[in-house]
């Protein structure tokens, strides 16, 4: 498999800065991913994803426009372990880079646009509380994971939101958004000599816009789950919603890194479940399963999960047979083979759009990994090492379910 042409360089504090040189590229990717996310500790839950929004305001305006007037567009996201923003473009890019910088290293949190701000996300939070399948994560969160921000949605709550103001924003900024937690990537067809020039400018932006601060690395902050393993609620709805949460153990604790697991795991729920598999095929003639399933793996400072959500009219069948097929029936040489393609196919893939390959190499170098080594992990995986993850892995699980009933079960 080919690999990438990545120049890293570290800086005082912590500070890293990446450029993966794609040749014969006109697009251009710059981004500066934070180590800290959703899930991490914060003053009030939902805090991450504000500050991702309000970033964008700066005292003259939203600096959105300046990206577009340089004929760059600019966005970010943020997950349960990070927070990123970037830009893409294919040209100016020395006009972008200090953008990035000034996005990042610069704050303007005003009484009025935090409280404009709230209500744009009590609305966000709104449509996606409307959503069934968002009923059943939220239920099976809460009891895998009570009273933690992994148990909230990663907007926060309507309390969390009413009670934001601008000194708990710069509270949250300040504790978090410091050099030691953060990475710049670059990626794009830059010449060798423009790489250099990059991180050089980058240096300078560094000093000029973070915080100087070098932190400790994060550490699990486990919480024990509910006793209740099972919820069933009632529900308006026409088809019944029924989701399994796997509470999963720390991957270090089983010898794997976090990205090599989730990786093996998300294999695991394709080859058993997903709608290559035989067992998807007959849940179908059998009227149980309507359509394919939501299958998520997930790490994060407070716990390791998976969750499966799907439609069924028979509910009660669908819970008996996926909990049977995860837990009983062994995995194939075949269909392992099978899935191995498919995950190296898909780094393949990621190699020809500079966004995903620059996102994922900034999200492997907040775990101290790198895209080229977790694709050979992969590509060197056995049959009989990924068994044995997965064995290790369900033997010191925790199953929950819950039924979102629909109106003709629930009568």
């Amino acid at each position: 498999m080919k690999k990438l042409d990545v120049t890293t360089r570290d800086y005082k504090f912590g500070f890293r800065a990446k450029v993966i040189r794609r040749p014969l590229f006109a697009q251009k990717f710059m981004g500066i991913i934070v180590d800290f996310g959703g899930s991490d500790p914060q003053k009030l839950c939902g805090g991450a994803h504000f500050l991702e929004h309000k970033l964008f305001a700066k005292k003259n305006g939203d600096i959105s426009q300046q990206f577009e007037a340089v004929g760059a567009s600019t966005n970010a996201f943020t997950t349960y372990n990070e927070t990123m923003f970037y830009a893409s473009f294919t040209e100016h890019w020395r006009q972008v880079l200090p953008l990035i910088f000034e996005l990042v290293g610069t704050t303007y949190f005003t009484k009025s646009n935090v409280t404009k701000e709230a209500k744009i996300i009590a609305q966000e939070l709104a449509m996606y509380q409307d959503d069934p399948n968002w009923q059943v994560n939220y239920e099976l969160m809460q009891m895998m994971f009570p009273k933690t921000n992994l148990a909230e949605d990663l907007t926060g709550t309507k309390a969390s939101l009413k009670n934001m103001t601008p000194e708990i924003l710069q509270e949250i900024y300040d504790n978090n958004y410091v050099s030691g937690r953060m990475e710049f990537v670059a990626c794009g067809g830059f010449s060798e000599n423009q790489t250099k020039e990059v991180l050089r400018e980058v240096g300078k932006l560094e000093r000029k816009y973070l915080i100087s601060k070098k932190v400790a690395p994060k550490k699990l902050t486990l919480v024990s789950p509910k006793k209740q393993h099972n919820t069933i609620i009632d529900s308006d709805l026409a088809t019944s919603r029924v989701g399994i949460g796997i509470r999963l153990p720390s991957f270090e604790k089983v010898g794997l890194k976090n990205s090599t697991a989730q990786t093996i795991l998300e294999m695991m729920l394709q080859a058993k479940l997903g709608v290559t598999s035989p067992w998807f095929e007959e849940m179908q003639k059998q009227g149980i399963l309507n359509s394919p399933m939501e299958l998520q793996v997930s790490y994060t400072t407070e716990g390791n999960f998976a969750t499966i959500i799907g439609a069924s009219n028979k509910p009660d069948l669908f819970l008996e047979n996926t909990k049977n097929q995860l837990l009983e029936v062994p995995i194939s040489k075949e269909a392992f083979v099978f899935q191995k393609k498919e995950a190296l196919a898909q780094t393949i893939r990621e190699f020809d759009d500079l966004s995903t390959v620059a996102i994922e190499e900034a999200e492997y170098g907040l775990e101290n990994e790198d895209f080229n080594t977790a694709a050979h992990v992969i590509q060197s995986l056995s049959f009989n090492e990924f068994y044995t993850a997965i064995d290790n892995i369900l033997a010191k699980s925790d199953i929950f379910t819950t039924i979102l009933k629909g109106k003709e079960e629930a009568d």
